[in-house]
């Protein structure tokens, strides 16, 4: 590896971060100044989840190393068991990449994930400088908030989705030269991926006589609070049945208690016809069920970044989201049957007055900010040791310009 030519391992530990980190991978892997590669561990190889590992495969991009855990059980025990076993895991992925003369000069992480977090701190016996993405962000409804700040301190350089959170991350004692507001990432696949036929689409999934303007729905459980994962389900999928309306869900992620969902899931989709389950959508598909859908319910984070860019108004269930920044088309929704269903009728009426363009966490561009902040980077000064940065008032996080 000469001096011009950077290599940045990218971390993906499941089916969401790798549609977000997609773009900017395939534009590392094809830029001369840059090598890729990806580590790849995770809910990846979790059989309940789909196996996506094989998106990963099927993209061509060249894949470093493999984390595969033991078990999958949804349950905190479970959980605890996976990190150890996924901190081991990529200890052992950056200990056989810098003995094959492969050191990355940084290891870019996304998110809150405990898998995500667990890879930021194998990193750091290395010496191994870890890049975050999407940190300053809130989600006081599941533990993830907790791992996304403990990598935003494992990290020495940031990429965030709006200078609000810019500014947060200096107020954790960051110091603002490491700080860039790139947008979010999770925008840049839109742009490049047109949505396929919805005729396709069905017919790929197994989905008979669906229709635009559909449900999409994904429900993940409450991790700060697991008694209301069970009830919400059952909540979810009541008013959804009562509405009438065509649903497709997609599986929630390897949290405790996604086996609740499941089943309720399950159970729904065999007593009503024009009820459908997805368990992974992949990388390739899942902006075409967002484009074809006309209502998004549910919690997960695409409700509160992606759907602003179709147009679609989005219920948000109870408290997993609760502290994210949000668009005018996000409803809060009570996790309740009656709840849900007033929502609902709220988005309903929203809809028509939504602009796809209006999308407050950016305009599908990051990667490109991304890759002009790692060539403007002074690498030597990334890799000195961390100073505490008291916060500065006028920090004000500002996006990083294109020319």
């Amino acid at each position: 590896m000469t001096e011009a030519r950077r290599h940045i391992a990218v971390v993906t530990v499941g089916r969401s971060d790798f549609s977000i980190l997609r773009p900017l991978c395939e534009a590392l892997h094809d830029a001369p100044d840059f090598g890729l590669t990806l580590w790849v561990g995770g809910a990846h190889f979790d059989p309940a989840g789909g196996m996506t590992v094989a998106d990963i495969d099927a993209s061509g991009l060249p894949v470093g190393g493999r984390v595969i855990a033991g078990s999958f059980d949804h349950v905190p025990r479970g959980t605890t068991r996976n990190m150890g076993e996924q901190l081991h895991g990529f200890g052992e992925v950056a200990a056989q990449a810098i003995v094959d003369g492969r050191r990355p000069d940084l290891v870019l992480v996304l998110g809150d994930r405990f898998e995500a977090c667990a890879a930021g701190m194998a990193m750091v016996p290395f010496g191994l400088p870890v890049g975050h993405i999407s940190g300053g962000s809130i989600t006081e409804g599941a533990i993830d908030d907790m791992f996304r700040h403990a990598l935003t301190k494992l990290a020495a350089v940031h990429f965030c989705d709006v200078p609000e959170f810019a500014r947060r991350i200096h107020q954790m004692g960051e110091e603002p030269w490491r700080i860039f507001t790139t947008g979010a990432l999770g925008l840049d696949g839109i742009r490049r991926q047109p949505p396929k036929p919805l005729d396709e689409m069905s017919e790929h999934f197994g989905m008979p006589g669906l229709q635009r303007g559909y449900v999409l729905s994904t429900l993940h459980p409450e991790t700060m609070a697991p008694e209301v994962t069970p009830v919400m389900a059952q909540g979810m999928v009541a008013a959804l049945a009562e509405s009438g309306m065509q649903v497709v869900y997609t599986y929630p992620n390897a949290d405790p208690g996604a086996d609740d969902i499941i089943a309720a899931i399950e159970r729904s989709v065999a007593s009503h016809p024009g009820q459908f389950a997805v368990r992974n959508f992949g990388s390739g598909w899942f902006y075409s069920a967002m484009a074809h859908a006309g209502m998004v319910v549910g919690n997960s984070s695409s409700g509160i970044y992606e759907a602003a860019s179709f147009g679609l108004p989005v219920v948000d269930i109870g408290d997993r989201q609760r502290g994210r920044l949000r668009g005018e088309n996000v409803i809060h929704a009570r996790p309740d049957r009656d709840g849900i269903r007033a929502a609902m009728a709220q988005a309903t009426a929203l809809a028509p007055t939504l602009d796809p363009e209006n999308n407050i966490y950016g305009d599908g561009r990051a990667y490109l900010r991304v890759l002009a902040v790692l060539r403007a980077l002074d690498w030597g000064k990334l890799s000195q040791p961390k100073r505490f940065s008291w916060f500065d008032e006028n920090y004000s996080g500002a996006r990083v310009s294109l020319r």
